[in-house]
């Protein structure tokens, strides 16, 4: 791999303050998820999504070190040397997408009923891609060369091989969660809007990853003689932390389109309106037949006037009065107002 300064520092210059941005993004997730309404989470969510805040603000550091080292304090050094805080930024993301891909796959054991099966292949093949990453930050640590890292056809197969992990286990997360989202659907008898949201946020969030890490590995087969792929592995580690805090932020708006989809139904459901079709219930015609029966009742307004009198001898102002006489009057006016 021929590396100059335009090959390799000028993809940093666009990658570095892209990555840092979403890390500010980050920050703004974090602090939004620990304000809000968390009546399901324990404090273990809370412990991870600041384990995941500390990697990313650990990661940034990495990169602005990188960048320091390279501009700044050795601007003469060889661009093809590669500093031991880019290693580590490597290493990080590797964790950062371990611990994502963790939660993703609990998640998916909790909404499948525990079903080992689904969840194991998962996580099996997480956790090769981390070793993987751990492999290639090694070499950068050991060779310290870019060139040399590249040549290797062992180290280029092993990254390859870890990029394509990453998009498998990317697409298995997404597609389950989608199957497992639409059964629920089928299910459902109030909340198909709700669940709708869920499938599109879950199938665009993986879309993200997917083509991003594609990308990255195009880049890396096709443009070897760049670190345009080191740019999108910036990127890449900063979408995973920020992927999943965005999930469990988006929750507090579903209960409240749930609720609000509850209380705009009345809250229950007349069974005597409910139809069997096709072996399934069909609510909102039913519901659609309530508010239409409820529409034709005509309103009665009734009107309670209440009067008192009190009469008092002007002689006995200092006694009470035992002639004093009180009455009601009730007038009930059935019109139809």
């Amino acid at each position: 791999m021929a590396a100059n300064f335009k090959d390799t520092l000028g993809a940093m210059i666009i990658g570095i303050p892209l990555a840092i941005m979403f890390s500010g993004v980050l920050i703004v997730q974090c602090i939004m998820y620990w304000r809000s309404p968390k009546p399901t989470d324990t404090w273990k969510m809370s412990c991870i999504v600041l384990s995941l805040l500390v990697l990313d603000l650990f990661h940034s550091c990495a990169l602005w070190a990188s960048a320091w080292k390279w501009y700044i304090t050795k601007r003469s050094m060889d661009p093809d040397m590669i500093p031991t805080t880019v290693a580590i930024s490597v290493l990080v993301s590797g964790i950062s997408a371990l611990i994502v891909h963790s939660i993703y796959s609990w998640r998916i054991f909790l909404f499948s009923k525990r079903k080992y099966w689904l969840v194991l292949p998962i996580m099996a093949l997480a956790v090769v891609r981390f070793g993987l990453v751990s492999i290639i930050a090694t070499y950068m640590i050991k060779l310290r060369s870019f060139e040399a890292l590249g040549r290797r056809s062992s180290i280029r197969i092993v990254f390859a091989a870890s990029m394509v992990l990453a998009c498998i286990v990317d697409t298995l997360i997404t597609g389950t969660m989608m199957i497992i989202l639409r059964q629920s659907r089928k299910r459902s008898v109030s909340l198909d809007s709700v669940i709708d949201s869920l499938v599109l946020y879950t199938l665009e969030t993986g879309l993200v990853a997917v083509i991003a890490t594609i990308a990255m590995l195009i880049a890396w087969l096709l443009m070897s003689d760049n670190l345009i792929f080191l740019a999108l592995n910036f990127i890449i580690a900063k979408l995973y932390a920020n992927s999943i805090v965005a999930m469990l932020n988006c929750r507090q708006v579903l209960r409240q389109r749930a609720t609000h989809s509850n209380s705009k139904s009345g809250g229950t459901v007349d069974l005597d309106l409910i139809k069997l079709r096709r072996k399934r219930f069909n609510f909102f015609s039913s519901w659609r037949n309530q508010n239409e029966v409820t529409s034709n009742l005509t309103p009665m307004k009734v009107n309670v006037t209440k009067t008192m009198q009190m009469h008092v001898d002007d002689s006995l102002m200092d006694e009470p009065s035992p002639h004093s006489k009180a009455d009601s009057r009730l007038t009930v006016n059935t019109d139809g107002e």
